[in-house]
């Protein structure tokens, strides 16, 4: 790890926690993400009960364009909507709130990179849904759905690095997970936010660690948090939360087709429809998902504590680590219940003597990544992620 080295804008975290810890960024970027969301949410809903994408698809008619150009606008007028929260998101607020964060320039070129590789990543997955309903109908579209989760799982790393400047070195060193020896890839990247994850589509491939962690964590405490990932492995947590979020996504892309109409799959109206339909079901699923992964959470502390990790150790690297998110200790139980995936570090430390639950591991917001392949327009607009392309694939994990 030796060789590789930050410049002067990525200089080591731990002389930064003092300047992190400032009140109020959590909760604003809740109401961001809140706004975000509530804008694209409505959008939709006007489309469909105005019949927007009918009316759109004959104006496109009337000057002779195909589907693809058709679907290439449209994508592009999506992002021309959220271009606002980005930019808000991934610059206002940072600086408002004295958080690291890239110059001006800098953020707007990494902001372009990440809303083409995005716009195309949609364009694609419209195209291909189109041509899906076109010659298969509903059952076609669902299995090309399926087909793009995997390579969206499958591709995940190298997704990543083109929706962001994100560079991966792989460990001299594995770790040991039920039968089998997981490599670490350590991740590099600005942005204070990333959290890395577990690679692999349907099985585990790897651990991804933030770079930034090794600076900030001691030996424990890195330790720690990366004990917490083979222990959602070992316990079939992740495989649990994995295939909860596929089987979610795929009865989401089901509903939606079957809303927007099996003889309008195939046109560009119909795809439009199907994206809106979709973007709903993405919707309830921001606000029933949550109670599912907050579970495993508290489920893996509760693992590491029998595996012997001291509470020292967990409440600090706890502590640390939520200073690179929102910096929240504590929420209303209200606000954490509907919005956040990951409990408070109060809640953690508090609930470490309670009965232990299944856990889903990571279920919420690997969905919101996988909305994708149903033409969801909320996978940007979440409060952690809203306007930071480097967490557009791999969005916060605890």
């Amino acid at each position: 790890m030796s060789q590789l080295t930050f410049s002067e804008f990525e200089r080591p975290l731990a002389n930064k926690i003092p300047m992190l810890q400032q009140g109020g960024y959590g909760r604003a970027r809740l109401w961001l993400g809140i706004t975000a969301v509530g804008t694209i949410v409505t959008v939709a809903s006007i489309g469909l009960i105005c019949d927007a994408s009918g009316s759109y698809e004959r104006l496109i008619a009337s000057f002779d364009l195909g589907s693809e150009a058709s679907l290439l606008i449209f994508t592009t007028g999506y992002a021309a909507i959220h271009l606002p929260f980005d930019i808000i998101g991934g610059y206002l607020l940072p600086r408002y709130f004295n958080r690291l964060h890239p110059p001006l320039l800098r953020f707007l070129l990494g902001l372009l990179r990440g809303v083409s590789a995005h716009v195309m990543t949609l364009f694609l997955t419209a195209n291909a849904i189109n041509l899906a309903g076109r010659f298969g109908g509903l059952t076609l579209t669902v299995a090309t759905s399926l087909l793009i989760i995997w390579l969206l799982l499958l591709c995940r790393l190298k997704l990543a690095s083109i929706f962001a400047q994100l560079n991966f070195k792989l460990a001299d060193r594995k770790l040991p997970a039920t039968g089998m020896a997981l490599p670490i890839v350590y991740a590099k990247n600005h942005d204070e936010g990333f959290t890395g994850g577990v690679a692999g589509a349907f099985k585990p491939t790897g651990l991804i660690i933030p770079m930034k962690w090794c600076e900030l964590l001691n030996p424990a405490e890195l330790a720690f948090a990366s004990r917490r990932r083979l222990i959602a492995i070992e316990t079939g947590s992740w495989r649990r939360g994995r295939a909860a979020a596929i089987g979610f996504t795929l009865t989401g892309v089901a509903i939606a087709g079957f809303l927007a109409g099996q003889d309008r799959l195939g046109t560009v109206a119909g795809t439009i429809d199907l994206s809106f339909w979709f973007t709903l079901w993405s919707f309830i699923g921001l606000l029933s998902l949550p109670t599912l992964s907050r579970q495993s959470v508290i489920a893996i502390d509760q693992l590491a504590c029998v595996d012997g990790i001291s509470s020292n150790v967990m409440r600090s690297t706890t502590r640390r680590l939520n200073e690179l998110q929102d910096g929240e200790g504590q929420r209303p139980g209200l606000v954490e219940a509907i919005f956040h995936p990951i409990p408070s570090v109060e809640k953690r430390l508090r609930l470490l003597s309670m009965s232990r639950h299944k856990g889903t591991w990571d279920v919420a917001r690997t969905t919101v990544y996988l909305s994708l392949s149903g033409l969801g327009l909320l996978s940007r607009a979440v409060h952690c992620n809203c306007g930071r392309p480097s967490l557009w694939v791999f969005l916060p994990v605890d």
